[in-house]
């Protein structure tokens, strides 16, 4: 199979020629026969993951002067117990177990939730598209068309974005005068070693 050289790959293969026809213009001329320098390997690419999805997010939101938190997933904490409340089922306790291990997939980032004027709101939406556009310029590619959905009293936008071996989930929610932002990335091979009934159970 032939392969094409691109990038730094081309370049370094570039640079050795010349360096070879240089030492040849100098005397040192390659014989007719001889061989010549092999290029040097192409680097291997740097693989994805959770540090660079966390750059990605925290840049695009930055940029598009969202106010929020990026930060490795983490299961969230337990609600405190009352003695007199019954114990957790086993479908519960199954639940707690699943979440745990799906916060080691991925990252997200989330803006504060609280009210705001209807000028807030109408702003927020704007910033939120525009660090939907910093995740394309980044890198992420459009893999779902975005989509607004129509709620009782606002409405949600919905993305999805892959990079890599990486989805990213977008939600802006708002309604009334509540308004919300969160990004979600996780890395796919982990996600895939779901079964279909575990993901049943987030959604309880």
């Amino acid at each position: 199979m032939r392969t094409t050289m691109t990038g730094p790959g081309r370049a370094r293969a570039a640079a050795a020629v010349a360096g070879a026809i240089l030492v040849a213009g100098c005397g040192g001329a390659v014989q007719p026969g001889a061989a010549t320098p092999a290029a040097p390997p192409a680097p291997a690419p740097t693989a994805f993951g959770k540090e660079a999805a966390l750059a990605d997010l925290a840049a695009a939101t930055a940029a598009a002067g969202l106010p929020g938190e990026t930060a490795a997933l983490s299961p969230t904490p337990p609600a405190p117990t009352d003695p007199a409340d019954p114990p957790a089922t086993d479908r519960e306790r199954a639940r707690d177990e699943v979440e745990a291990r799906m916060a080691a997939c991925g990252v997200g980032w989330s803006s504060p939730n609280g009210p705001g004027s209807a000028q807030d709101r109408a702003e927020a939406r704007k910033r939120f598209h525009a660090a939907l556009a910093g995740l394309v310029e980044r890198g992420w590619k459009e893999f779902r068309p975005t989509e607004e959905v129509a709620l009782r009293k606002g409405s949600m936008v919905m993305a999805q974005y892959k990079k890599q071996e990486w989805t990213l989930h977008a939600r802006h929610f708002e309604s009334g005068l509540l308004d919300m932002a969160t990004m979600t990335a996780t890395e796919d091979a982990c996600a895939n070693r779901f079964t279909d009934a575990e993901l049943d159970l987030l959604e309880d």
